[in-house]
């Protein structure tokens, strides 16, 4: 049964690191909707396929592959794969991240070093790989980097987290320059709080830290934002749709927040 919603991505093949659940699914299912052929890039690939599954049910192909975002060699390898498979590839949405919530003097060097290892290294990585085979091939394509209102406005004890998503929208602006020639754009996306387990991994975290309770804490965080509510993964799809639809072909280096409001408090 098809379930495509609209044709904004007919005929592109969009490639998303971390599309196994969360954000990611949310930006794997959307893209299918708008009629996308979806590669899944993830360390799980049992519920990448998951993921898979319900970007089919939209009537869209889609295929998984195992890959660490921080291994140079198994992302060209990935992406040679995956561009064989499904095609061309046309677009990027690198949303593979991790997030602890945890405060300076307890931050260990290991800890900080995933953050960036993950978060921004990984952005490098699959971006470098991707962008290669756009411009090997003379594909105008869109590249979307996933980043967070902690880039900008992080709560305590996102110290490493909020400083290595900074360091993807500084990656955005100069890869926008770089790849403007061959007629590629590169953007941002910022979201707030969104139903995922990572932010429940964070709200238990941050409610242990702070001893207070985990409502407590989603209260709090949520009182920050103008719509007083999460967001729903597809909800930031939505946006990175746009980004990488023709609809968004004017736009490059922009940072758009989909965070119900939290940046404007």
């Amino acid at each position: 049964m098809t379930t495509q919603t609209d044709d904004r991505l007919s005929d592109r093949h969009v490639v998303v690191t971390g599309g196994a659940q969360g954000i990611g699914r949310g930006i794997a299912v959307r893209c299918a909707r708008a009629g996308a052929d979806v590669t899944v890039f993830d360390t799980q690939p049992d519920v990448a396929e998951e993921t898979a599954s319900l970007v089919r049910e939209t009537g869209s192909e889609a295929a998984v592959y195992e890959v660490d975002v921080t291994d140079a060699s198994a992302v060209e390898a990935a992406v040679g794969s995956a561009t064989d498979e499904l095609g061309p590839i046309r677009g990027l949405v690198n949303n593979a991240g991790i997030q602890r919530a945890t405060p300076l003097l307890e931050t260990s060097e290991a800890e900080w070093d995933a953050h960036f290892d993950v978060n921004a290294k990984g952005t490098f990585l699959v971006s470098k790989a991707v962008a290669a085979s756009m411009v090997d091939r003379g594909v105008a394509g869109s590249i979307v980097n996933v980043s967070s209102v902690g880039a900008e406005r992080p709560f305590p004890g996102q110290g490493a987290y909020g400083a290595s998503k900074a360091a993807v929208l500084a990656f955005t602006t100069v890869l926008a320059k770089e790849l403007s020639d061959h007629g590629i754009t590169v953007n941002a996306v910022k979201p707030g709080t969104v139903e995922t387990p990572m932010v429940e991994q964070w709200l238990d975290e941050h409610a242990e830290q702070s001893e207070r309770t985990r409502e407590e804490v989603l209260t709090d965080a949520l009182d920050d934002h103008v719509l007083d509510r999460m967001g729903r993964p597809e909800e930031v799809g939505h946006v990175v749709v746009l980004l990488l639809s023709e609809e968004g072909a004017w736009m490059t280096g922009e940072s758009v927040a989909v965070d119900g409001g939290y940046l404007s408090e």
